[in-house]
Parts: C-alpha cells; sequence; structure tokens
C-alpha cells in the first residue's frame, strides 16, 4: 500500500512507534471482551463485505464472520487517499475497521486485516485461499495457451 500512496515516509507502527505518517496504527477500538494479555483485536469478529466486490464473490454474503488476532489496524486517515487511489476497501468490521482491501485492476489482489489460515483445513479450505489456488491456477492456464 506503500507503493500506492507514494509516501516513503509512511509506515507501521508496530515497528516504528515514532513514524510519522504511520498507514497502521494501533487499533483504537479493542475488542472488550478479550481475555487479559490477548491482542486488541482478538477472536471472531464480524466483518461487512461490500456487494460487486472481489470479496463478495467469494463469499457470497455480505457480513462473514473471521477470527482475528492483531494489534494494529489500518489509520482510517488514509481511506480516502487509497480510494482515490484505486483500492478498493471492501470489508470493514461494525466500528469501521478496515479489514479486506482490494486492486480490482489486478488479476487477484486482496489482501486481510485477519488470517484465513487459522480457519483453513486441508479438507475445508478457507474460501479466500480457495479463490486465490484458484486464481494461480487459471492464471497459469491463461499463461500456456
Amino acid at each position: 500500500m506503500m507503493n500506492v500512496i507514494g509516501d516513503e515516509d509512511i509506515g507501521h507502527q508496530e515497528y516504528d512507534p515514532n513514524i510519522s505518517n504511520p498507514l497502521f496504527i494501533l487499533a483504537s477500538c479493542p475488542v472488550a471482551s478479550r481475555p487479559e494479555g490477548t491482542p486488541r483485536l482478538w477472536g471472531n469478529i464480524k466483518i461487512n463485505v461490500k456487494p460487486g466486490s472481489l470479496a463478495y464473490r467469494i463469499y457470497r454474503q455480505d457480513e462473514i464472520v473471521e477470527p482475528y488476532s492483531c494489534n494494529f489496524e489500518m489509520n482510517p486517515g488514509y481511506k480516502e487517499i487509497l480510494e482515490k487511489r484505486g483500492v478498493k476497501i471492501s470489508g470493514t468490521t461494525e466500528n469501521r475497521i478496515t479489514s479486506i482491501i482490494e486492486l480490482p485492476d489486478r488479476t487477484f489482489y486482496i489482501a486481510t486485516a485477519y488470517q484465513p489460515q487459522l480457519s483453513s483445513e486441508e479438507s475445508n479450505p478457507h474460501p479466500l485461499i480457495a479463490a486465490y489456488l484458484e486464481a494461480v491456477i487459471n492464471h497459469k492456464k491463461v499463461k500456456a495457451e
């Protein structure tokens, strides 16, 4: 995302707490019922998925629940800048924390604040992981033609 914004002085507060332009900041609305010592955004969190997005096509629903285990969120001050530069914010929590972003001009570019691998199993892969693998296979077929 730093390439999209075009600012070399942008970063992540986890790695540089004093960075002047943090794209990722300490979560402002931590989960109230989380156990002591767990990350600020922890547990299964409801996410609203934007209709018409790649995420919506993958999940086939406008509301999902995903496992979180993180302390940071995207700085809401950058939402408008990112959207103007082509980033689609396709999933947000009830507290309006950005959970899913996409670059629609790419074959398959989707990033999440949650960890889909935590709820994925070999016999039942997470929908995002299955969609990614399908996109890779399709891309390989197209390149072979």
